[in-house]
């Protein structure tokens, strides 16, 4: 029960702020992601994914993504990683720009029986996601906060999760928060095959006079070898 009520305080204040009564400006968009991950010596690991994000209700490309990173995780519950982004960004003229991301993280790691807790502190140097698409340059210095909790269904592949996701603008003396991320989906298990992500996304806009608010659908495979 006490485990079941922190959950609640922890999820119930960031659901509040989708329910703000004001103007919204809404899409529905796609995200698409492919990952290959490589498991190296002394608890090291090296990662790349390419994303590809379509907007305007799915009718158009937002974005082109390709990460890499590296990690290293010290303890079992405990993971660091760096990495760095090169992403083609949709430009209300059509064209596209270029834009460079870097980040750094810290992830924490529990299971509870058959529940599982993470938790997600990351850094990043732009908002490559940002909201306010008549500035020219996005937000700068950006912190992440990302609960997520998972539970194993026994004898069952998938395993259903949910995230709630607050992120900041470190350079802003006023309006710290800027979004608002919530996720439910699920993650399957294809043993030697790979694993696979469903998942539906709110993105809420905050502290803006008009603030977007976008409906995603998501699917990521990753391959670990």
């Amino acid at each position: 029960m006490r485990k079941f009520l922190f959950i609640l305080l922890i999820i119930i204040p960031g659901l509040y702020a989708f329910g703000q009564e004001t103007k919204v400006i809404s899409d529905l968009r796609f995200i698409g992601e492919l990952g290959l991950e490589k498991s190296l010596f002394h608890n090291w690991k090296v990662g790349a994914e390419a994303a590809l994000k379509l907007e305007k209700n799915i009718s158009r490309i937002d974005e082109m993504d390709l990460d890499l990173n590296i990690g290293y995780s010290p303890l079992k519950f405990l993971d660091l990683t760096v990495g760095y982004r090169l992403a083609n960004n949709h430009k209300n003229n059509n064209t596209y720009e270029k834009k460079y991301r870097y980040f750094g993280e810290i992830k924490l790691d529990q299971d509870i029986r058959r529940f599982n807790f993470e938790y997600r502190l990351r850094y990043q140097n732009i908002d490559d996601d940002f909201f306010q698409q008549e500035l020219n340059q996005p937000s700068k210095n950006i912190l992440r906060n990302r609960i997520q909790f998972s539970y194993n269904i026994r004898k069952l592949p998938f395993e259903p999760f949910t995230s709630l996701e607050l992120c900041g603008l470190l350079d802003s003396h006023e309006n710290f928060m800027s979004k608002i991320k919530f996720i439910l989906g699920a993650k399957y298990n294809l043993k030697q095959f790979g694993k696979l992500k469903i998942y539906y996304r709110i993105d809420r806009e905050l502290n803006a006079s008009y603030p977007y608010m976008y409906y995603n659908l998501g699917i990521s495979y990753s391959y670990n070898f």
